[in-house]
């Protein structure tokens, strides 16, 4: 790991161990910056503002718990993954999908969402040699890749969410959606 990324995820974590006490807009660079223990220009170096660095967290955590395991984990394993990490999260992905900014994080979280949901469809298919054509896919992928994104949202504004019983329930419905569709198909074309 590079001197920049070890710099970087020590801001990171250093920003949201302030986000545990302070609202986002409240949070200053100087006081992520006395956290880290690092002088306030060393952040410049490496963002621009706490917008950016708000997005790095973001982009960086999804890309290491959902990208990076895609050819290492089964689908529906990395999903229960996914599920167990905003748990463990929650605090801080609460706060930065309240920020309110021209960056979208919910559609961000969506398009990592779609590439698990894809990832899914194609174990459980090959598995159960479940045939659809590609636009009752990608209607699917789509539509299940939404509710996942949404359904994680919402629940972290929950403290009583259970997330490793929503991610029974959401591996429950998205894998009967699939074998009822298909079994539907199958009833309707013979």
């Amino acid at each position: 790991m590079t001197s920049s990324i070890i710099t970087k995820k020590r801001i990171a974590k250093a920003f949201k161990s302030v986000l545990k006490n302070k609202d986002f807009e409240k949070v200053s660079v100087t006081d992520i910056m006395e956290v880290a223990q690092m002088r306030r220009q060393t952040f410049y170096s490496h963002f621009l503002d706490k917008y950016e660095l708000l997005e790095w967290i973001f982009r960086t955590e999804l890309q290491e718990q959902i990208i990076d395991n895609l050819n290492y984990i089964s689908g529906i394993g990395l999903l229960h993954e996914i599920f167990y990490f905003f748990d463990q999260n929650r605090t801080f992905y609460k706060a930065l999908f309240a920020v309110q900014t021209q960056n979208d994080f919910l559609s961000y979280f969506q398009d990592y969402c779609l590439q698990l949901v894809v990832k899914i469809v194609a174990e459980h298919s090959q598995e159960h040699s479940i045939h659809l054509p590609q636009a009752e896919k990608n209607f699917f992928f789509h539509y299940h890749a939404a509710a996942l994104a949404q359904t994680i949202k919402s629940n972290l504004n929950d403290e009583t969410s259970d997330f490793f019983q929503l991610a029974q329930h959401t591996e429950d419905l998205l894998l009967s959606f699939l074998d009822y569709h298909s079994d539907h198909r199958r009833a309707i074309h013979g």
